[in-house]
C-alpha cells in the first residue's frame, strides 16, 4: 500500500493512504527511536512539552493525538498559541521529499500528481480536519513538482 512520508527536526510521520493510519518515529530528544504507537497518553503529553521550540513537529504529534486521542487537548494545559503557526521546513522542498510527501515514484506525471494530491486530502479531510502541516506538505509538494510541469 502507498505511504506518504514527513519528517520535522523532532519526528518523522507515516501516513497509509489505504488505512489512513498514521504512525511516526521520534528521531530526536529523550524518546529518540521510540515510535509514536508504542506511547502512551502520558509520554506522548510529555514530548509535546519537549516540541514547544519547535512547532513543525509540534503540529505533527497534535495532528497525531488528535486521531489517536481525539480527548487530549481537554486536558492539556492551557498554552498560549504560539504553536500553531505553520513554521517553514529547513528550506524549500526539494522534489525528492515532494515526491515522499505524496507516494510516488520520481518522475511521475502531472496528473498522478494532482491525482495522488486530490486522494490524500481527501483522506486528511475526512480523518483530522486537514488543516495540518501534512494537508500544507502536501500542498507543497504538488506545488514543488507542478512547477515545472505546466
Amino acid at each position: 500500500s502507498k505511504h506518504s512520508t514527513v519528517r520535522t527536526a523532532a519526528l518523522e510521520m507515516d501516513l497509509d493512504h489505504d488505512s489512513g493510519r498514521l504512525e511516526g518515529l521520534v528521531l530526536a530528544g529523550r524518546y529518540e527511536g521510540k515510535m509514536l504507537g508504542a506511547m502512551g497518553l502520558t509520554d506522548l503529553r510529555q514530548l509535546y512539552g519537549e516540541l514547544s521550540p519547535d512547532p513543525e513537529s509540534r503540529q505533527l504529534l497534535e495532528t497525531y493525538l488528535d486521531g489517536r486521542f481525539p480527548v487530549w487537548r481537554k486536558d492539556a494545559q492551557p498554552h498560549s498559541d504560539e504553536g500553531l503557526s505553520v513554521a517553514p521546513g529547513a528550506g524549500a522542498m526539494t522534489k525528492e521529499e515532494a515526491y515522499k510527501v505524496l507516494g510516488l515514484e520520481a518522475g511521475a506525471a502531472a496528473a498522478d500528481i494532482r491525482k495522488a494530491h486530490r486522494r490524500l486530502m481527501q483522506r486528511l479531510n475526512a480523518d483530522v480536519g486537514g488543516t495540518s502541516v501534512l494537508a500544507a506538505r502536501i500542498n507543497e509538494a504538488k506545488d514543488v513538482l507542478l512547477s515545472n510541469h505546466d
